[in-house]
């Protein structure tokens, strides 16, 4: 049973390769090289057979091609059974734009050169570049430059086509529409766009479906004293606040459609009217939105302006689920072990291939950010122990579902007669805060500063609920010093 450690990848001096196609001369040229060359007739017996292969590259000829589409059909078959394959195309000559169109569409490398050697060392390089964890944890520039844009990492042909549209557009004032499920860093690309637009005004940020719909309006066109009851010093609103910079309206298909239109007027005009004023103001605002519902849907169903969408359409983006990359999966996967092992100070785990395996075919619900949560978790519950397998990877998927579980429960407890409402009612909220702040006190190692910005809360309320629940934060310190 092979064991990969996240400092020890997996040794490369025997190559094996899969090919397919009939190249001039290939059987001549890999029966000179030193690569483990297995040979199959056509892509769909490669496809089949690559999972259980073990082999490191993928070395395809034209010849087995009809056209670039059927080649870009191959590699989204490959990719999903073998994410960590990379794909070498052949072609003694070609024209440039063939060459292109083979990069766009997920061959990692094109060699234009018949020797052996070349071949040999450029199908090296590539395999040299996707461990099965990755080394671009070994802070190497050339890697890093690679594989890094504005603190996102990715091994994907489409992310790189996402960040290449924000490098060439983001010098520009259009206004940007990002789209993506839950987790996917819509965020962090807009945080990238606003970075290199090179604005003298700050990013500011708002989710817009975590405000109140009575209170949406006033938030991002601000107010004036007496606009409504409780408005006595009255504000300046984000639109105002970013001036000269960028806003980024998080899930912007949740704004009421009253609110929409003055929002349409904002982008068309570049002027704001705050809440209870006769008098607009000048804004210099660049606009990001992103959403995690379908736009067009909702316009259909009469629920978000046309006019708006199209405004906010200029530049359209579409950051695409982990499990639509799957290569990406234990990229990231490394890469967060790496930096959260580092920020702990905790032992990184070695992992049996059936854990790797599991962590691979898992559909990731909540993308990234939930690769992220569970590396963590995984650190903070297993650091230091060996040979994890899938029944670990199972744990620590489990207990979202025990959550649930625990919330059911939770409800069927409640009626307890014998108790008055309230005091069932607060007994609930202490079980669920207890539960919480220790679980919070375990990752962040008993930092108080840390615990309470993870919880959202001051310092001060922090250590009142913590003497009231009586929770020894000592407990959770592992050798810390104090705050």
């Amino acid at each position: 049973m092979t064991h990969f450690h996240l400092d020890n990848p997996p040794s490369t001096e025997s190559i094996r390769v899969l090919t397919v196609g009939d190249c001039p001369h290939r059987s001549d040229v890999l029966a000179a090289s030193s690569l483990d060359a297995r040979h199959f007739k056509t892509p769909d017996e490669l496809v089949a057979k690559a999972r259980d292969a073990r082999a490191r590259a993928c070395l395809v000829c034209p010849e087995a091609f009809d056209d670039i589409d059927s080649i870009d059909d191959f590699v989204r078959k490959l990719r999903r059974q073998a994410p960590f394959l990379d794909i070498v195309a052949w072609l003694p000559t070609a024209e440039a734009h063939t060459v292109r169109d083979m990069m766009v569409h997920g061959i990692r490398d094109v060699v234009l050169d018949d020797d052996p050697e070349v071949l040999v060392r450029r199908i090296e390089r590539t395999v040299n570049e996707q461990r099965y964890l990755p080394r671009l944890l070994e802070h190497q520039e050339s890697l890093a430059e690679r594989w890094e844009f504005e603190g996102m990492y990715s091994r994907s042909q489409r992310m790189r086509e996402v960040f290449e549209i924000c490098v060439r557009t983001a010098a520009t004032d259009a206004t940007v529409l990002i789209l993506g499920e839950t987790g996917t860093g819509k965020e962090l690309l807009a945080r990238a766009f606003h970075r290199r637009s090179e604005r003298s005004g700050r990013m500011v940020s708002i989710n817009c479906a975590a405000v109140p719909e009575n209170l949406i309006d006033s938030e991002l066109f601000g107010y004036v004293p007496g606009a409504f009851t409780g408005a006595e010093d009255g504000a300046e609103g984000l639109f105002r606040a970013a001036d000269g910079g960028t806003l980024f309206l998080d899930e912007v298909g949740s704004i009421p459609l009253q609110v929409q239109y003055r929002l349409l007027r904002v982008l068309q005009e570049g002027r704001v009217r705050p809440v209870g004023s006769d008098r607009e103001v000048e804004v210099d605002v660049r606009v990001i939105a992103a959403t995690s519902v379908r736009l067009d849907e909702a316009a259909a169903a009469a629920t978000f302006r046309d006019d708006l969408l199209y405004r906010l359409d200029v530049i359209r983006v579409v950051i695409p689920p982990l499990r639509d990359r799957p290569e990406d999966i234990l990229f990231l996967f490394g890469h967060f072990m790496r930096q959260l092992s580092d920020h702990h100070g905790l032992r990184r785990p070695e992992l049996e291939d059936s854990f790797l395996d599991a962590l691979q075919s898992y559909q990731w619900p909540g993308n990234v950010r939930q690769l992220e949560n569970l590396t963590e978790r995984l650190l903070l519950t297993h650091h230091g122990r060996e040979s994890l397998t899938a029944d670990q990877f199972a744990s620590l998927i489990a207990p979202a579902h025990d959550g649930e579980a625990e919330i059911d429960n939770l409800t069927e407890a409640v009626p307890d007669l014998d108790r008055d409402l309230p005091d069932v009612v607060q007994a609930a909220v202490d079980r669920t805060e207890e539960a919480y702040l220790r679980a919070a006190l375990e990752r962040t190692r008993g930092r108080v500063v840390r615990t309470a910005e993870l919880a959202g809360i001051s310092r001060r309320t922090l250590l009142r609920k913590l003497r009231r629940l009586d929770i020894d934060r000592a407990a959770y310190r592992h050798g810390i010093e104090a705050d």
